[in-house]
């Protein structure tokens, strides 16, 4: 059985909703999305909370942006493209801590 989401459209939305939905969907983060719509993170929340229509928007344009959000968290990793010493088989890190 498949379960089928009524999203509403964009145009139901006031400009805000629609720079949020923009936002999320491109890979950005709830407050990435709050300061393009000049305004705070909380208030995102309130609107998600107060409107159900815009909740599940939110949550389709998030779904929507996990992929992009997942590469730029690996690009701004600081072990990216490292192999620490408990990654090398075979090797054992170095016991550098406590007491020995």
């Amino acid at each position: 059985m498949r379960l089928e989401v009524w999203i509403a459209p964009m145009n139901d939305f006031d400009w805000r909703h629609r720079i949020i939905i923009a936002k999320l969907s491109e890979g950005g983060t709830y407050g990435e999305a709050a300061t393009a719509a000049m305004m705070s993170r909380q208030a995102v929340w309130q609107r998600i909370v107060a409107s159900p229509a815009f909740a599940l928007a939110a949550a389709a344009a998030r779904q929507e942006g996990k992929d992009e959000r997942r590469y730029r968290a690996w690009l701004s990793h600081p072990q990216r493209g490292r192999r620490g010493a408990w990654c090398k088989p075979g090797v054992v890190p170095a016991f550098r801590y406590g007491r020995r």
